[in-house]
């Protein structure tokens, strides 16, 4: 069984990510809409223009600096998502990419990483990323339905209003 889940967990995570992206585009609102639109062209379409130019593992080889450019993008996407919008869990998709990048920074200083260890933390924070985002979706109709609509977006950066001393 742990075999066969090995074999398909890529694509089922591909498939995953299609399903919900259809679902937050059809019920969501923005900061979901935000938040799966750059896990799957960050964390999907790589995968399938590195397989379809033939490119071989983004995560290892001579092209790993393009995955590492890649998780860097998705890492500033993912906190500009967070800092802004009026939800608690982007904060906590954006720390998950940052355990990725972080992986990416042990590679870089230290000269011997298992290459498993690095898959794991590298993209490993990706299955909790889709969770994530699927639970933050479930909760925001759940919420909408039970309360009505309610803002998606900060109105300003917290501590401006605030007196200074």
């Amino acid at each position: 069984m742990l075999e066969l889940f090995n074999t398909y967990r890529g694509d089922a995570q591909h498939i995953a990510s299609a399903l919900l992206a259809l679902a937050i585009w059809r019920w969501g609102a923005a900061p979901e809409r935000w938040l799966i639109a750059l896990f799957v062209a960050t964390m999907v379409v790589p995968v399938y223009l590195f397989s379809l130019l033939g490119l071989g593992n983004p995560a290892l080889g001579p092209n790993a600096a393009i995955y590492v450019a890649i998780d860097l993008l998705a890492g500033a996407g993912f906190v500009a998502v967070a800092l802004k919008a009026n939800r608690n869990y982007p904060l906590w998709i954006a720390g998950f990419q940052l355990v990725a990048i972080s992986a990416h920074a042990v590679k870089g200083m230290v000269d011997t990483v298992s290459p498993i260890a690095y898959l794991i933390l590298a993209s490993g924070p990706s299955y909790c990323q889709l969770a994530l985002i699927f639970a933050g979706f479930a909760r925001h109709v759940t919420r909408t339905r039970q309360f009505g609509p309610y803002r998606d977006w900060r109105s300003s950066a917290p501590g401006v209003q605030w007196p200074s001393l």
